[in-house]
């Protein structure tokens, strides 16, 4: 009888540590992903001002191209993001507009002790044809 109920201890402690292998897996599997949604947003944001810029941008690309990111990101909502940052909007070669935007990343569980504030960056570029 001794032996049934050191092995029924240690049956309890083994279904323990599991569940909280567990829960950290699914933790960890979560907030891997909320990473990767912002990061697609925040590029896709940069994005579409690279091409906002570009369109806009009539008289060339030697002109302020940040007051035109600045534009078209305050009369666009950013859903999703926290803390969009206009990092750099440049036009390297004449005909390419880069858009570089910087945004803050809250875990999904922001309860917990360990839980702190990242930042994501992206960019965007949009060509003109020939």
């Amino acid at each position: 009888m001794d032996s049934e109920s050191r092995d029924l201890g240690s049956m309890a402690l083994f279904g323990i540590g599991l569940a909280a292998m567990s829960l950290a897996t699914v933790l960890i599997v979560l907030a891997s992903g909320s990473v990767y949604l912002t990061e697609r947003r925040l590029t896709k944001v940069a994005e579409a001002t690279a091409l906002s810029v570009l369109t806009k941008a009539k008289g060339g690309l030697n002109q302020d191209l940040g007051k035109l990111a600045r534009d078209f990101l305050a009369l666009n909502p950013l859903t999703g993001l926290d803390n969009v940052n206009l990092v750099d909007t440049s036009s390297p070669d004449g005909k390419t507009v880069r858009v570089r935007l910087c945004s803050s990343w809250n875990p999904i569980f922001v309860s917990y002790m360990f839980s702190e504030v990242g930042k994501i960056c992206s960019e965007g570029l949009a060509r003109r044809g020939r």
